[in-house]
C-alpha cells in the first residue's frame, strides 16, 4: 500500500514537473518577439545605412524609425504578438516608402541636372553661333575696308591723271599760243623805206 502510494506520488511529481516545464517553455515562448519585428528592424537599419535614403528622404526615414519604435514599445509593454506584427508591417511599409521617396528625389535631381546640362549645351551653341556671326561681320567689314581703299586709290589716281591731263593741255595751249605769237612776229617785218619813196614792205 505504501509502495503504491509512493509510486502514485512519484507519478504525480513527474507529471507536475513535466507540466511545469511545459508552462515555463510556453512562458518563454511568449517572450520571444515576433519575426516581423526583427525584419522591420533589419529593413530600417539597412535603409538608414544607405546614404541615398538618409540624404534624399530624411523625413520618410524618420517616420519609419518612429514606426519601428512604436512596434518595439508595444512589444515591451503589452507583449501583444498580433498587434506587434501589424505595427512591424507598418514599419516595413514606412521603410519602403522612404526608399521610394529617395529614388524619386534622385530622379528629380537627375532630371534637373539634365535640364541644366541641356541649357548649358544650348548656351554653348548660341555662343558659337554668335561668334560665327561676329566673325562674318568682321570679315565683311574688312572686305568693305579693302574695297573702300581700292576705290579711294582709284579715285586718287584718276584725280592725279586728270590734273596731269589739265596741266598738259595748259602747257600745249601755252605752247600753241607762243607758236602763234612767234609766227605773227615772224610775219611782221620792220619797214625801212624813206618817206616819199614807194614802200616795198607793204603788199
Amino acid at each position: 500500500m505504501r509502495r503504491a502510494t509512493r509510486e502514485y506520488r512519484f507519478l504525480c511529481l513527474a507529471i507536475g514537473t513535466v507540466i511545469g516545464m511545459s508552462l515555463v517553455g510556453m512562458g518563454c515562448a511568449t517572450h520571444v518577439p515576433p519575426a516581423e519585428l526583427a525584419q522591420a528592424r533589419t529593413a530600417y537599419a539597412q535603409a538608414q545605412a544607405d546614404p541615398q535614403v538618409s540624404t534624399r528622404a530624411p523625413v520618410a526615414l524618420r517616420e519609419a524609425e518612429e514606426a519601428v519604435r512604436r512596434a518595439e514599445l508595444t512589444w515591451d509593454k503589452e507583449k501583444d504578438v498580433r498587434e506587434v506584427q501589424n505595427l512591424a508591417a507598418v514599419a516595413q511599409q514606412r521603410v519602403e516608402l522612404a526608399r521610394a521617396a529617395a529614388v524619386q528625389k534622385q530622379a528629380e535631381i537627375d532630371v534637373e541636372q539634365l535640364g541644366v546640362e541641356r541649357e548649358r549645351v544650348l548656351l554653348e551653341a548660341r555662343t558659337r553661333e554668335a561668334q560665327r556671326a561676329q566673325e562674318a561681320v568682321e570679315q565683311a567689314q574688312r572686305e568693305a575696308d579693302r574695297a573702300y581703299q581700292q576705290a579711294r586709290s582709284a579715285t586718287t589716281r584718276s584725280t592725279q591723271l586728270a590734273q596731269e591731263l589739265t596741266t598738259t593741255k595748259e602747257e600745249l595751249a601755252a605752247q600753241e599760243q607762243a607758236a602763234r605769237e612767234q609766227a605773227a612776229r615772224a610775219q611782221t617785218k620792220p619797214c625801212h623805206c624813206k618817206r616819199g619813196v614807194r614802200c616795198h614792205c607793204k603788199k
